[in-house]
Parts: C-alpha cells; sequence; structure tokens
C-alpha cells in the first residue's frame, strides 16, 4: 500500500494534493500513486479528507464489493487529471480542453447536487455529503467540492505550478516567488543539476 508522507502535502489545499497524487520528477504525470482504491482512502485519511470511521467504512464496503470500488477509482483518477488540466490551464494562461473544463464542471455540479448545507459550517465545511447517500463515491465529491471552495476563493490567485514537475500549490507570499513544490525534492534536483552543469 503506497504511504503518504508528509512530502506529499505541499500543495497547501485538498484539491492541490489530490492533484499531486499523479506526476514523477518531471512534468510528465508518469507516476501513479493512486494504483487501489484503498490507496485513496489512505491518502484521504491523511489529508483529513475523510475521518477514521468514514474510512474504515469505505475500506469494508470496498471489500464487500470491489467492482463498486473499482469503478470509483477510476472515476475518481479521471476527475484528478481532470482538475489538473483545468488548473493548469489557470496558472499559465492557456486554454483549457474542452473535456476537462466539462469533466470538472460536472464534477463539482453533481457533488452539491447530492450535498447538503451543514449546520457546523463554522467548524466544517459549509456543504456536507453523507456516506450513506453516496457510498464508494464520498471522496469523489468532498474533492469535488474541495475544488469548487478553491476556485472561488482569493488563494485562486496564490496557484502556482513547480518549475520542475506538475504538482502545484498555494504561493501565498508577497513576493510570489516560490518556484518549487518541495525544496527537498525538486529545489535540490534542480541544484544538482545545476551543479553537474557547472
Amino acid at each position: 500500500m503506497t504511504a503518504w508522507p508528509d512530502a506529499c502535502f505541499v500543495g497547501g489545499d485538498p484539491a492541490l494534493d489530490f492533484v499531486n497524487t499523479a506526476g514523477g520528477r518531471t512534468k510528465a504525470r508518469d507516476t501513479e500513486r493512486l494504483n487501489r482504491f484503498e490507496d485513496a482512502l489512505e491518502w484521504a485519511y491523511a489529508s483529513g479528507v475523510l475521518d477514521q470511521a468514514e474510512r474504515d467504512e469505505l475500506v469494508a464496503r470496498a471489500d464487500r464489493d470491489p467492482v463498486e470500488s473499482e469503478r470509483a477509482l477510476d472515476e475518481l483518477r479521471e476527475q484528478r487529471e481532470a482538475l489538473h488540466a483545468f488548473l493548469l490551464a489557470g496558472v499559465e494562461g492557456s486554454e483549457c480542453d474542452t473535456a476537462a473544463r466539462q469533466r470538472v464542471h460536472s464534477d463539482i455540479a453533481t457533488a452539491y447536487r447530492e450535498a447538503a448545507p451543514s449546520e457546523h459550517f463554522l467548524a466544517q465545511p459549509a456543504w456536507a455529503v453523507d456516506i450513506t447517500a453516496v457510498g464508494a463515491r464520498l471522496l469523489s465529491r468532498r474533492l469535488a467540492l474541495s475544488a469548487a471552495r478553491l476556485l472561488t476563493s482569493d488563494q485562486r490567485a496564490q496557484l502556482n505550478v513547480c518549475g520542475r514537475c506538475s504538482w502545484l500549490f498555494l504561493d501565498p507570499s508577497p513576493t510570489r516567488r516560490r518556484r518549487w513544490c518541495s525544496m527537498a525534492t525538486c529545489g535540490n534536483r534542480a541544484k544538482a543539476q545545476r551543479h553537474q552543469q557547472r
């Protein structure tokens, strides 16, 4: 099973950490970390998107119905790649693929249709999705709502992409000069490359 150390959570927002569950050392998104539905559930628990009871319930549900969980995983990965393409286009000022934009819209609209206003909005997200209503798609719906929150917040202006890999992150610094998803990974690799070139 995939491990989720702190180095996996550099985005500054759950939606960004979600799109960062794919991608390797280059701009190519050639490393998949959500290989099994359980990987996605462990990531969601580590990121705080699911609590322990929800994770355990979804693990048990996946054991009972592996076909449902496999379908949910496929949809989750498609959702992630569409969201990554949409956000990257916004950061780079390029035109987003129509299918990716429509998928992001569909994911968010579906999540809002299946969510309800939460009376705990002061301490928790304002829109809640019930696990009994959506089952294995709970993670997908919560992440779509997280993406919607990011896209309608002032933080969207802080969005940036790593200069070396495909990971996205928020840069709240006044100068907006952060270049790497992490100095410990891409920053050090860039330094080592410059050293070798010299």
